[in-house]
């Protein structure tokens, strides 16, 4: 497939140059598009950002670029003369960085350093941008400043930030290792549920403090509250056909009573990871952890297995993974309620999920806000279905 580079140059005229970049790739992943642009062109840059995902067109800058405006700080060519500086004060560079990803809420940069493979990580939050008139905060919750807190408390459970800027939201993390979706040993992922339904219960009942953490408050109290406004008449609903929106006051009194019966099994709220897919988990050596803390949050702990089991991955449906997780919470319900809970929060976190992608959508533009709408659609068909990923 093609990608199309508007490059902006010193002189602040465009460089406009066409790329072959692999078939289905998915536009924040601009790691590829860069290496294709240096390598069939000999011109390096950054993604400032994505204008178009169909046909897929980025704006770019060369080094010394003149000022653009856009809406995302690293959308701008003079942030990197305030991150890159940042960087040095913490590791040492041994190489050239490259650009991973960059979008609408992060832009991600790894460095080979004097300490390894060290990646930096800016992201979008509340408390640095400003929502308009009406539209609730970004529900996201601020990465660096939890996993400061939590890998503080919790060594070695989640990763241990190098250093971070808790006002500009930005964070260096070491190289984790290899994502757990490429994972063949099955003992390994019954290792990584374990340690996380352990993390889980060690944050069990305590709620206030994973607030103060910054985690996001996804009780399922909130969900409740939240039906009629993400089955109501909005940008999602919309999109369905008229069979689906007629199936909307059915579903919702079914979810009311699947938070009904999931609360009398009586599993504490705690800390739940958001997006806990196989891709979000490294493995390195005996170490397995999550990352991409971004969607944390307090809820019901099963809510974090409609993302972690997914048909690209069969391994993350085996009955001994589930098990492994489900025998971790034996102290506060018999194996057959366990299993019951599981079933009842495969609704519900569909309906999480759902309430996630609804709202990103209101704090982005251009692509980024294509991505996440289509997400939403895709969540709320789940919740119609009863389905989960």
């Amino acid at each position: 497939m093609h990608a199309t580079a508007l490059v902006m140059r010193p002189t602040q005229s465009v460089l406009t140059l066409s790329v072959e970049v692999a078939d289905g790739l998915w536009f924040p992943d601009v790691e590829q598009v860069l290496r294709a642009l240096q390598e069939q062109h000999g011109v390096e840059a950054v993604v400032l950002d994505c204008l178009s995902e169909e046909p897929l067109t980025y704006l770019m800058l060369l080094t010394g670029g003149e000022p653009t405006s856009s809406e995302r700080a690293w959308t701008k060519p003079t942030w990197y003369d305030g991150a890159l500086p940042w960087i040095d004060e913490h590791v040492t560079r041994t190489g050239p960085w490259s650009q991973v990803r960059s979008w609408g809420l992060s832009n991600v940069l790894r460095l080979s350093t004097t300490q390894g493979t060290v990646y930096f990580k800016a992201l979008a939050h509340s408390s640095t941008i400003e929502s308009a008139p009406g539209v609730p905060p970004l529900l996201f919750a601020h990465e660096p400043l939890f996993l400061d807190r939590v890998s503080t408390e919790r060594p070695g459970e989640v990763p241990a930030p190098l250093a971070i800027d808790e006002k500009r939201v930005w964070m260096l993390l070491p190289d984790l290792g290899t994502p757990l979706a490429h994972e063949t040993d099955l003992e390994v992922w019954i290792d990584a549920v374990r340690r996380h339904a352990r993390l889980q219960r060690s944050y069990a009942g305590q709620v206030d403090r994973l607030l103060e953490f910054s985690c996001v408050d996804r009780r399922l109290a909130v969900l409740e509250g939240e039906l009629d406004r993400l089955f109501g008449p909005n940008e999602a609903t919309e999109r369905l056909d008229p069979a689906e929106r007629a199936k909307l006051p059915r579903r919702a009194d079914q979810l009311r009573e699947a938070m009904a019966n999931l609360r009398s099994i009586g599993l504490p709220d705690t800390l739940i990871h958001g997006d806990l897919h196989p891709r979000n988990i490294a493995v390195q050596g005996n170490q397995v952890m999550a990352f991409d803390w971004t969607d944390s949050a307090v809820s019901h702990p099963f809510l974090d297995l409609v993302t972690f089991v997914e048909e690209r991955s069969p391994t993350s449906s085996d009955p001994r993974v589930l098990d492994a997780y489900l025998r971790e919470w034996e102290e506060y319900a018999a194996p057959k309620d366990l299993r019951r809970a599981l079933e009842l929060a495969e609704q519900l976190g569909a309906l999480h999920q759902l309430m996630t992608s609804l709202n990103l959508p209101e704090h982005l533009t251009g692509p980024s806000r294509d991505s996440m709408f289509r997400g939403a659609v895709w969540w709320l068909q789940q919740v119609l279905s009863g389905a989960a990923r």
